[in-house]
């Protein structure tokens, strides 16, 4: 990454931003082309429909949705801080339409979702020329008053009266926010963030840097103040927060005006299936080939990670093997202004939503795409180089299961050896197309290789991952046991299917725990559920798990029937498909996971546990439920299998835990965390008042700075840790490291711009720099839990005194 200095942040280059109100909205309004539903899209619809009606699980059909709650739905799906319409328009959208949407979808009408899509796009239009022409006036901060920024659970304003006073606190709340970011940094980049809005040049990462907190500066706000001698800053800094806020209101208004056709209807019919539940969704052409590239973690591209920097497509990695690496020619913090299929002319790409633009880069594998670059690099903002990229295929090797053994102090000079395996999906293959890897190689790979390093137990972290492949879930969960179920699958019917593992032979019988958080998901808590019903893992995390229970399939338009497993994901790149909740599934025991999720049997504190973030808070959630449980006996005593169900080992390991939690600093750092994040969470609304949100400001910052030290010292003090990387990973490693140690062969120029050979090679070297470690509270806990596992084990009478 660029070196994060103010003298680095001077060189970086400076886009123009000129804004003139009327020319804006001029443009905007030329590019309000013809949004209208086509006769595929209506047929995709009406199709969408039958699918969902013949195949979810809960036997549902469309007659039986509530018009006026999918009516209201699709509204809040764009105007999702409900302050665009009013209640009564929403109203008049009901009393339109609700009673008939039963037959407008079975007919594939689309006119309905248009036609409040176009009001949408009126109402965005009119208020951003509001917004333009109230950031000219004056504002008056002095005043004692809030916004609450999250609406989503709010109701519309009841009149265009109370619409125009929740936006003027809104663009208040807005301005107040920029001017207490631009007038916070160091003096330094605070008179270049004003001096550039003078010349009508701004760099958009000069207010985001924290450490260039000036609080000092903060204080020359109050204008009032006599004791400050500053008169013009006030002004200045509130001159400098109109224009970025103008910046994203036209930035903002030209996405909405572009908004494609099928983003309507997919918006529109996702209204409907998700009255069914949570998970049924519509997966138009963009939709379905992103799914398809995380299942199967690889895609055709050029490989780098994009993100939109104040309207302008940036590059913000570059992925290891992919074709830019190996062209040389791309970096981290370069800029796309253009992009070009082959010798055809550039598409100017500024101020495009990003997911537009990756889809211009993207093609089929072996095609080239040019790019218009503004290097990161670059002093003279005017430079340009044309870049021109053969698509390949890109390996997400990031996205695999990793791992690491921790060496873990036991007393009396010993040492306990903690292997963790970290999986963040259950990715596998989905068809013939092709696939990096599965993750039960993965992590037999790795088991394998702690195994061979010394490993006494092994964590299995799975706090990041929400689900993915069944199938890949149960393979998984045989690494660990002899055989035995792993889940139920009940379908609509009430047909039951028992996924087991037959293969008796097993890759790891030592302790084991499962890591867990409200963030693991379906699959993960599959493999959870499953290895605690057969008392063969320790579950430890937060107090639950998600709570989705439920199996999707994604059905395919092309034929109309499952997605095939082994068809040919290039023929479906370009189509639509239908994600359909067809099953729920139940642990061994009976459990269903839905709602409830899996329990731990050690808890450890999180802001996790107060957050909405459960399958419980989400609408149209599918109820918990039972079945009954497999009738089947582990006869382990026979066998070299750890389990923890042990007489006084749970409870040993459990009072120990908690003895930590209440007496180690790490946990009391934990506690002061979560009571303050707590303390925002429930603070809705927010002063908009200056003073006070000065004030407000200052504290934070010394809260949050204390609670940095206090985590920068505890980190001192963490376990030795030593990586294991997959094979597939170390490979695409070397490669990297080949790629850029050897010679540039050459660079494309463009007649406006070139940036040399030499200063390129200069910057690869120079950009490498090492993470910061984590100091991971819940895997040390783990980590320590597992090493009291592993003592008792050695030393049964020591459980008694964990």
């Amino acid at each position: 990454m660029p070196d994060d200095t103010s003298t680095s942040r001077m060189n970086k280059p400076i886009f123009r931003i000129t804004l003139i109100v009327a020319g804006a909205l001029a443009f905007v309004l030329s590019t309000n082309a013809k949004l209208e539903p086509s006769n595929e899209m209506s047929s995709q619809t009406r199709w969408v429909v039958n699918t969902i009606n013949a195949r979810h699980y809960l036997r549902g059909t469309m007659e039986q949705l509530d018009g006026a709650e999918m009516v209201e739905a699709y509204v809040a799906s764009f105007d999702y801080g409900r302050i665009y319409f009013t209640r009564p328009e929403v109203d008049d959208f009901i009393f339109r339409f609700a009673d008939a949407m039963e037959e407008f979808m079975q007919k594939g009408n689309l006119y309905a979702a248009f036609e409040v899509y176009k009001s949408f796009k009126a109402k965005a239009e009119a208020r951003t020329e509001w917004a333009f022409t109230r950031l000219k006036q004056d504002f008056d901060f002095t005043i004692d008053e809030t916004f609450t920024p999250d609406r989503r659970d709010a109701e519309w304003p009841a009149t265009s009266e109370e619409a125009e006073a929740l936006w003027l606190r809104r663009l208040k709340y807005e301005l107040l926010n920029e001017m207490l970011s631009l007038a916070s940094e160091d003096k330094e980049e605070s008179d270049a963030s004003l001096s550039a809005r003078n010349s009508d040049d701004l760099d958009p990462d000069l207010s985001e840097d924290e450490d260039a907190f000036d609080p000092t500066r903060l204080l020359r706000l109050i204008k009032d103040d006599p004791s400050i001698d500053d008169a013009y800053f006030y002004a200045e800094t509130l001159d400098a927060a109109r224009e970025k806020i103008r910046r994203r209101y036209e930035r903002n208004l030209n996405h909405t005006v572009a908004r494609e056709a099928p983003e309507v209807q997919e918006s529109f019919i996702n209204a409907m299936t998700q009255l069914f539940d949570p998970h049924s969704t519509f997966l138009s052409s963009d939709t379905l080939e992103s799914f398809n590239s995380t299942v199967q973690n690889s895609f055709v591209g050029i490989g780098a990670l994009l993100e939109d920097d104040d309207g302008i497509c940036t590059i913000k990695e570059i992925l290891p093997g992919g074709p830019a690496e190996r062209s040389r020619l791309l970096k981290a913090e370069d800029q796309i202004l253009g992009v070009a299929q082959g010798s055809e002319e550039f598409d100017d790409v500024v101020d495009m939503q990003l997911r537009y633009i990756v889809r211009k880069i993207k093609g089929k594998k072996g095609t080239t795409v040019r790019l218009l670059i503004r290097p990161g690099e670059a002093a003279d903002p005017s430079v340009r180089k044309i870049v021109p990229i053969v698509r390949g295929e890109v390996k997400l090797t990031a996205n695999l299961a990793t791992g690491k053994l921790i060496s873990v102090p036991a007393g009396d000079n010993e040492t306990v050896h903690v292997g963790v395996i970290e999986l963040p999906s259950f990715y596998g293959n989905i068809g013939a197309g092709s696939t990096l890897t599965t993750t039960t190689d993965d992590v037999s790979e790795l088991i394998r290789k702690l195994n061979t390093a010394g490993a006494e137990g092994i964590i299995l972290d799975l706090r990041m991952n929400g689900g993915g492949l069944l199938s890949e879930a149960v393979r998984l969960a045989g690494l660990f046991i002899p055989i035995g179920p792993i889940v139920q699958v009940r379908d609509s019917s009430g047909r039951k299917e028992i996924l087991s593992d037959r293969d008796p032979s097993m890759l790891w019988d030592g302790p084991l725990i499962v890591l867990t958080s409200r963030f693991s998901a379906s699959a993960s808590e599959i493999v959870a559920g499953a290895l605690k019903d057969h008392a063969r893992a320790l579950i430890v995390g937060n107090s639950s798990t998600h709570g989705k229970g439920t199996v999707q399939e994604v059905y395919h338009m092309n034929n109309r029937m499952p997605f095939s497993f082994f068809s040919n994901i290039e023929k479906q790149a370009r189509t639509v498909a239908s994600k359909i909740t067809i099953k729920q599934f139940y642990l061994p025991d009976g459990s269903s996971t839905q709602v409830k999720g899996v329990p731990s049997d050690i808890a450890l504190p999180s802001v996790n546990e107060f957050l909405p973030i459960g399958e419980d808070d989400l609408p149209h959630a599918l109820p918990w439920g039972e079945v009954e449980a497999v009738d089947w006996v582990n006869d382990w005593a026979k066998l070299k299998v750890d389990s923890p169900e042990r007489p006084e080992l749970m409870a040993a390991l459990a009072e120990a835990s908690q003895a930590r939690q209440k007496s180690l600093e790490e946990f009391q750092f934990l506690r002061k965390q979560i009571k303050w994040r707590k303390k925002r969470y429930d603070e809705k609304a927010i002063s908009i008042n200056l003073e006070n949100r000065i004030q407000r400001k200052i504290n934070e910052k010394a809260h949050i700075d204390e609670l940095d030290d206090i985590y920068e010292a505890l980190g001192e003090n963490d376990y030795v840790m030593e990586e294991f990387l997959l094979k597939v990973t170390k490979d695409q490693d070397a490669l990297s490291k080949e790629i850029l140690s050897a010679p540039i062969k050459g660079i494309a120029d463009s007649n406006i711009g070139q940036i040399s050979t030499n200063k390129v090679n200069n910057e690869i070297e120079e950009t490498s720099e090492e993470e910061e470690p984590v100091y991971d509270i819940y895997l040390r806990e783990s980590a320590r839990i597992m090493t009291d596992w592993v003592r008792a084990l050695d030393n049964p009478k020591a459980a008694k005194d964990l």
